[in-house]
C-alpha cells in the first residue's frame, strides 16, 4: 500500500529522483507509524476495531437466526385454537386426528379473534355435510389477523386441514365411480437440487458477509479518521505537525494509511468472527443436524480481502477528507454519518436488484461495485472482467478522494477554520 502511495506521488510529478522518492517513503512511514501508534494506544479505537465486531458478530448472526428459528418452531408445533362456526363432525374429527388445529366454540368468534382468544375462525355453511354428501360444492370462510404471525400460521393450518378433507372427499367420489385417483395425475414431479453444499453455503454467506464487511469498513476507520484531522485541530496539534519536514502530501498519505489499517482491521475481525460463528456455532445454536460447510477457499479469501482493501481505501480517503474539512470532531461525525447510510442502504438493496449484477456499469458505481464483487466471489460465479472494473473504479475514486484531502490540507483557510 505504501509502495502504491509512492507511485501515486510520482504520477503527480513529486517523485523527482530515487533519493527524493526514498525521502518521501521515509516521511510517509514516519507519519504512518506515529498515527498508528496513537491508534493502538487508544483503547476506545481498539474497542471499535476488535472487541465490538468480535462480540457482536456471533450475537447478530446466531442470535437473530436462533430467535427466528425458535419462533418458527413454536408456530409449527403449537396447535392453534380455532373457532368453528357450524356443524361438520367429520371435519372436526379430522382436525383432532391430524392435530393441525384445536376446534373450539365461541359466542362471538370475531371478538374472540380480535382478543386473541382464538387465532382463526372457520365459518361453515348450513347443511355442510349434506351438501358434500350430494356431491355439491360448499364455500368455507376463514377469518384471521394478517398482522399476527401466529394467526397467519393458524390460517395456513386451517387451509391444510380443509385441503386434506377435500382430498378424502374427492377420493371417495372417485372410488364410487370406479376411477383410480392416479388417472387424474398424468404428470408426477421429481425435483432434485443440483446446487452443491458449497454453493448453498456460499448463498448463506452472500446474504450476510458483503453487508457486514462494508459496514465495518466504514465503522472501523471512522473514529480514527475523525481523530487524525478534526481531533488534531481541536487539540491544536495539527499546526505543529504541518511545520515538520514531511510535506503535506506525505502527511495526508501517512494518515490515510493509518485509517485504512484501522478499517481493514475491523473487516478482518468481522470476517474471522463470522466464519467461526457460522462454522461451529450454527449447528449448535440452531439445534440442527444438517451439515453446514462454511469455508472460503484461500484464493477466494485473498481476492475478497483485495476488494475489501480497495473499498476501505475509498471510504477511508473520503472520511479523511471530511475530517480535514471539518472544524471539530463533532462536525466531522455529522458529515461522516451520511456516508454510513450511503454504504448500508445499497447493501440492503443489492439482494433485490440481482439483475444489475450482469451489467458492467454496476461495477463502475461506487459501493455497488464492491457488493456485487463480494457476491460473485462467494457464489462462485466470478467474472474477472467485472472484478477488474470494480478494482480500477475503486482505486480511481480513492485517488480522487485523496487528491481532495491533499487539496484541503494545502489550504490555510481550511486548516485554520474557526
Amino acid at each position: 500500500m505504501i509502495g502504491s502511495a509512492l507511485s501515486w506521488l510520482r504520477a503527480r510529478g513529486r517523485g523527482g529522483n530515487a533519493e527524493a522518492a526514498q525521502e518521501v517513503r521515509r516521511w510517509i512511514l514516519a507519519v504512518y507509524a506515529k498515527e498508528t501508534l496513537e491508534v493502538v494506544r487508544d483503547r476506545r479505537t481498539l474497542l471499535v476495531m476488535i472487541v465490538l465486531p468480535a462480540l457482536l458478530m456471533p450475537v447478530v448472526i446466531l442470535g437473530i437466526s436462533y430467535l427466528a428459528q425458535r419462533q418458527q418452531h413454536q408456530i409449527q408445533t403449537v396447535v392453534p385454537r380455532v373457532a368453528v362456526v357450524g356443524q361438520a363432525p367429520a371435519l372436526i374429527h379430522l382436525a383432532y386426528a391430524t392435530k393441525l388445529i384445536a376446534p373450539v366454540r365461541a359466542k362471538d368468534p370475531t371478538a374472540a379473534l380480535r382478543q386473541r382468544q382464538v387465532l382463526a375462525v372457520v365459518e361453515l355453511p348450513k347443511n355442510f355435510e349434506a351438501i358434500v354428501a350430494r356431491n355439491g360444492q360448499v364455500h368455507v370462510g376463514i377469518l384471521y389477523d394478517a398482522t399476527d404471525s401466529e394467526s397467519a400460521a393458524a390460517r395456513g393450518k386451517v387451509v391444510d386441514l380443509l385441503s386434506r378433507y377435500s382430498q378424502e372427499i374427492v377420493a371417495a367420489r372417485l372410488a364410487a365411480r370406479h376411477i383410480n385417483p392416479r388417472d387424474l395425475l398424468p404428470v408426477v414431479l421429481d425435483q432434485r437440487n443440483v446446487a452443491t453444499q458449497r454453493q448453498q453455503s456460499g448463498q448463506l454467506l452472500a446474504s450476510l458477509l458483503p453487508f457486514l464487511l462494508a459496514m465495518w469498513a466504514v465503522v472501523g476507520g471512522m473514529s480514527v479518521a475523525v481523530d487524525l484531522a478534526a481531533g488534531e485541530k481541536e487539540r491544536g496539534t495539527l499546526e505543529s505537525l504541518l511545520i515538520t519536514p514531511p510535506s503535506r502530501e506525505a502527511i495526508v498519505l501517512g494518515k490515510f494509511l493509518s485509517v485504512v489499517t484501522a478499517s481493514m482491521g475491523g473487516v478482518i475481525v468481522v470476517l474471522i468472527a463470522m466464519m467461526v460463528s457460522l462454522r461451529w456455532g450454527y449447528p449448535y445454536m440452531l439445534h440442527t443436524t444438517q451439515k453446514v460447510n462454511i469455508s472460503l477457499p484461500i484464493g477466494t479469501a485473498v481476492v475478497m480481502l483485495g476488494v475489501a482493501l480497495l473499498f476501505s481505501a475509498l471510504v477511508s480517503a473520503i472520511q479523511l477528507a471530511i475530517s480535514i474539512y471539518a472544524r471539530s470532531p463533532r462536525e466531522a461525525q455529522q458529515y461522516i454519518t451520511p456516508l454510513y447510510f450511503v454504504t448500508v442502504l445499497p447493501g440492503l438493496a443489492v439482494q433485490f436488484v440481482s439483475d444489475w449484477a450482469r451489467s458492467p456499469w454496476a461495477y463502475l458505481t461506487p459501493v455497488l461495485n464492491a457488493f456485487f464483487s463480494f457476491q460473485e466471489l462467494l457464489l462462485g460465479t466470478v467474472n474477472w472482467g467485472h472484478l477488474f472494473l470494480a478494482a480500477v473504479s475503486c482505486a480511481f475514486y480513492a485517488a480522487l478522494a485523496l487528491e481532495a484531502a491533499i487539496a484541503l490540507m494545502s489550504r490555510e483557510t481550511v486548516i485554520f477554520r474557526v
